[in-house]
C-alpha cells in the first residue's frame, strides 16, 4: 500500500494483486453476516408486543422464527455472551447507574425518527435478546399519519400532535413536555433540528 497526502485528506492506494486478495477476504467474511435492516416493517401502530426478556425473536431477521443455536450470524454471536438473560434494570445497575430508561418519546419525524428507533431496537436485541426491551412513543402530525410514515409504524404507540410548521409540534417544547408527562416516558429523543437546538427543552424536562 502507498499513501499520498492531499491537503487534509490521505489517499491510500493498493497494488492490484493485494486489492484482489483483500476483496476476496472481505467477500468471504461478509457472506455469513445477516443484514440488520428489515425488508418490511413488522410493527403496527398502537400495538405493544410483550415479549419476555431473553427471547431470541427479532424483526431484523427475514423470518420471525427463533434463532437456532447453530446460527452463524453476527446477531446470534452477540447474544451468546449471557446478555440475553439480563434486564434493563440489571444492565443499568451493573454499570453503576440509577436511572432506568424503558420508555422513550420520539420527538422528531422522518428519517431521523426511523433511524433512531431501528438503531435502539437493534441495540436492545444485541444487549437483551429482546428488541422491545425499550418501548417507543412517537409524536405524529396529521401529515405524518396521512403519509403512513415509517417511524409511526415502527413505534409501539403514537400521539397525534398539531400539524403545520414545526413550531406547532416537533419544535414546540411545551407540546413535547406535555406529551412526555402524559405518556409517562423515561426519556425524550429530540433527534436533530427542531427542539433539539432549544436549551429550554432539557431545562424544562429536568
Amino acid at each position: 500500500c502507498t499513501s499520498e497526502n492531499f491537503g487534509n485528506q490521505v489517499l491510500v492506494t493498493m497494488a492490484p494483486r493485494y486489492a484482489a486478495a483483500t476483496a476476496a477476504i472481505l467477500a468471504a467474511t461478509l457472506s455469513g453476516v445477516a443484514s440488520f435492516a428489515p425488508q418490511h416493517s413488522a410493527f403496527a401502530p398502537k400495538t405493544v408486543h410483550n415479549n419476555l426478556f431473553g427471547t431470541a425473536k427479532s424483526a431484523f431477521f427475514q423470518s420471525n422464527d427463533a434463532v437456532s443455536a447453530s446460527s452463524d450470524t453476527a446477531l446470534w454471536a452477540a447474544t451468546l455472551d449471557g446478555a440475553a438473560t439480563q434486564t434493563v434494570e440489571d444492565y443499568v445497575k451493573a454499570r453503576g447507574g440509577n436511572r432506568v430508561i424503558k420508555k422513550v418519546l420520539i420527538a422528531n419525524n422522518g428519517m431521523a425518527a426511523t433511524k433512531s428507533i431501528l438503531s435502539m431496537r437493534q441495540w436492545a436485541y444485541m444487549e437483551f435478546g429482546d428488541e422491545r426491551a425499550i418501548q417507543f412513543v412517537a409524536m405524529a402530525t396529521p401529515e405524518d399519519l396521512k403519509a403512513n410514515a415509517e417511524f409511526i409504524r415502527l413505534a409501539d404507540s403514537f400521539v397525534e400532535v398539531p400539524g403545520g410548521k414545526n413550531l406547532n409540534n416537533y419544535a414546540n417544547v411545551d407540546v413535547i413536555c406535555k406529551v412526555a408527562q402524559e405518556q409517562g416516558v423515561d426519556a425524550v429523543w429530540p433527534g436533530w433540528g427542531h427542539a433539539s437546538e432549544n436549551p429550554k427543552l432539557p431545562n424544562t424536562l429536568d
